[in-house]
C-alpha cells in the first residue's frame, strides 16, 4: 500500500480558486489620439451647426430691407381700360405726361400705344 503525504501548505484551496466570469466583450478604451479626435469631432460639429444658424439669420434678415436695393423700375400689371395716359397720370399727376408716356413706350419697347388687359409692364420711377 502507498501513502501519500499532501503539505497542507502547498495545495491550492478549492475555495480560493474562482473561475473568471464572462462579462462580453471587452470595454472600450479610448487612447489620448483617440480623445483628441473625438474632441474635434465634437467640436467641429458644433462649430458648423453655429455658423449655419448664424447665416441662416443672417439670410433671412438681409433680404428684408427694402430701401437697401431700389430699382431704377416698377412692375405694374395692366387692368382692364388701362391706357398709357391713364396710368401716366396716376404716377405723377403734375408732371409732363409726355415725357413720362415717352419713357414708358421706351422702357417696354411698345410698338403700339395699345395695351391688353394682364399685360406686365415696367414703369420708371423718378426721385
Amino acid at each position: 500500500m502507498t501513502t501519500i503525504a499532501i503539505n497542507p501548505f502547498l495545495a491550492k484551496d478549492a475555495r480560493r480558486v474562482k473561475t473568471p466570469i464572462n462579462q462580453g466583450p471587452a470595454a472600450l478604451r479610448l487612447t489620448p489620439r483617440g480623445r483628441g479626435l473625438a474632441r474635434l469631432a465634437v467640436i467641429s460639429s458644433l462649430s458648423i451647426l453655429l455658423l449655419s444658424g448664424y447665416a441662416a439669420f443672417n439670410g433671412a434678415t438681409a433680404g428684408s430691407n427694402s430701401e437697401s436695393i431700389s430699382s431704377p423700375y416698377v412692375k405694374i400689371s395692366i387692368k382692364p381700360g388701362d391706357t398709357l395716359w391713364s396710368i401716366a397720370e396716376g404716377i405723377a399727376p403734375q408732371a409732363d405726361r409726355r415725357a413720362l408716356v415717352a419713357d414708358i413706350v421706351e422702357v417696354n419697347n411698345l410698338k403700339s400705344p395699345n395695351l391688353q388687359a394682364g399685360q406686365k409692364i415696367y414703369i420708371p420711377t423718378r426721385p
